[in-house]
C-alpha cells in the first residue's frame, strides 16, 4: 500500500510505526488497559461487536478480549508489520488499511 493521501498516513505506515509498535508492548500495558476498559465496560452489557481505529498492534484488544471475551472484534491498522500481529491474536477481522480508504465489507 504506497498511495496514500497524507504524510500522517506514509509516517504511521513506515518505519515509525514498525518502531512505535516495537516500543509500546508489554503485559504492563495491557493490565493497564484492563484496568481502563473494565471501567469503561462496566456500564456496556450489551455490545457485541466493535472495531478499532489504528489499533496497532492490538493492546487495547487484547485487554477488552479478557473482559468481554464474546463480542465480536475488528481493527484497522495502516502498518501492515501491526497489522501482522494483529492476524497473529485470533478472532480478530483485520483490515489492512489507511482508516481514511476503510470501507466496512459487513
Amino acid at each position: 500500500m504506497t498511495n496514500f493521501k497524507t504524510e500522517q498516513e506514509s509516517f504511521w505506515a513506515g518505519q515509525f510505526g514498525d518502531e512505535y509498535s516495537e516500543r509500546n508492548n508489554g503485559e504492563s500495558l495491557i493490565n493497564g488497559n484492563i484496568n481502563l476498559f473494565s471501567d469503561i465496560f462496566k456500564d456496556i452489557k450489551d455490545a457485541q461487536s466493535l472495531i478499532e481505529f489504528g489499533a496497532n498492534i492490538g493492546l487495547n484488544l487484547v485487554a477488552i478480549r479478557k473482559i468481554a471475551p464474546h463480542i465480536n472484534m475488528s481493527a484497522v491498522e495502516i502498518n501492515s508489520h501491526a497489522a501482522e500481529s494483529l492476524q497473529k491474536l485470533g478472532n480478530i477481522k483485520v483490515f489492512n488499511d489507511s482508516i481514511l480508504n476503510f470501507k466496512p465489507d459487513y
